[in-house]
């Protein structure tokens, strides 16, 4: 191989191997609603952490949100919308 093909190929790499990492990682804030506990909060989290490609769910009774940090290859604000309300948590994005 020649030395300039080599280093061209290093180059890519080294160019695109941060995006493939990161690549369809999203983060969503839902409000979520009727949660007054913490046994609540805990219903919603395992909910939304039983959605496949969720990698973290953070559940504030306070500010009654749910930030859930998920692969967008295999879910969407809609679908984690949709877990929670069947957990018996209605839930929407916040704007």
């Amino acid at each position: 191989m020649s030395r300039f093909f080599t280093s061209g190929l290093i180059a890519i790499v080294l160019l695109t191997w941060p995006a493939i990492g990161f690549a369809g990682e999203r983060s969503v804030t839902l409000t979520v609603e009727r949660m007054v506990c913490s046994a609540c909060a805990y219903s919603v989290k395992k909910a939304l952490e039983s959605v496949a490609g969720v990698k973290r769910a953070t559940v504030s009774i306070a500010d009654k949100t749910a930030v859930v940090i998920y692969d967008d290859t295999q879910a969407d604000a809609s679908v984690l919308a949709a877990a929670s309300a069947k957990a018996g948590f209605p839930a929407a994005v916040k704007r």
